[in-house]
């Protein structure tokens, strides 16, 4: 479905990307995960239009997107939750999970109506408080909240970045349960994850990212036992970066 080729991107003078390439087949669910400032977050940019890079190729679906508008990225299917949610706290959880859909047309009315149903199904604590502003939820509200709003564009391929940051460990373990069963849905995901126990148990394939190069990659249960997996990312006591 997704298919990332040398690519290659820049701030100015610092190199973020230097040759990474990645793939997501249909109904996948692969993690990429670092430590911090190894471009995982840069990566999920670049493939939603964000950012544009210097060099290498993005192809979805058997399209060319590398340099395409992020409008036109979503309207392919692709919807990017992003690193600190970024919900729009002045509008209520309900107009927030609307705009989700605003680039679906009037035609698919119906359809948006049975997806926001499906939201709040699978996130029972929205529908408690669909009416509430957005900037009133917990943390972990608003994750879920800016999950939901990125499963109201209909999206082939969902970008998660960071789902579980700054979150108390119940609404960890609440959120990695929601994106268990979206996997178990059959939904396509790549996840950057700063927690990397929880990101193994999801993922089918893993890359590992350092310094702006995939360094590895392979089956999650495979790299779960790599010796540099486990010493650099583990660590003992879980400790995950």
């Amino acid at each position: 479905m997704l298919e990332v080729v040398d690519l290659h991107v820049r701030y100015g003078a610092i190199r973020a990307l230097q040759g990474v390439s990645l793939r997501v087949a249909e109904g996948e669910l692969v993690a990429l995960i670092g430590s911090n400032g190894a471009g995982k977050t840069t990566t999920l940019r670049t493939i939603s239009g964000l950012l544009r890079p210097t060099q290498g190729s993005i192809t979805f679906e058997g399209v060319d997107i590398t340099r395409a508008a992020s409008d036109r990225i979503v309207s392919l299917g692709i919807s990017h939750c992003p690193e600190g949610r970024r919900i729009f706290g002045g509008l209520t959880v309900a107009e927030n999970l609307r705009l989700g859909a605003v680039s679906r047309p009037r035609s698919e009315a119906a359809a948006v109506a049975e997806d926001l149903a499906m939201v709040l199904e699978l996130f029972p604590l929205l529908r408690e408080r669909r009416d509430q502003a957005g900037g009133t939820l917990s943390g972990g509200e608003q994750q879920m909240l800016a999950i939901g709003r990125a499963l109201m564009s209909r999206p082939r391929l969902l970008l998660l970045d960071e789902p579980s940051l700054g979150l108390a460990p119940l609404m960890v373990e609440r959120i990695f349960a929601t994106i268990a069963q979206l996997k178990e849905r059959g939904r396509t995901i790549l996840l950057v994850e700063q927690n990397v126990h929880h990101a193994f148990d999801v993922a089918d394939r893993a890359y590992v990212l350092e310094t702006g190069r995939i360094t590895l990659d392979g089956p999650a249960g495979v790299l779960r036992s790599d010796p540099k997996v486990e010493q650099s990312y583990l660590g003992v006591g879980g400790v995950a970066l």
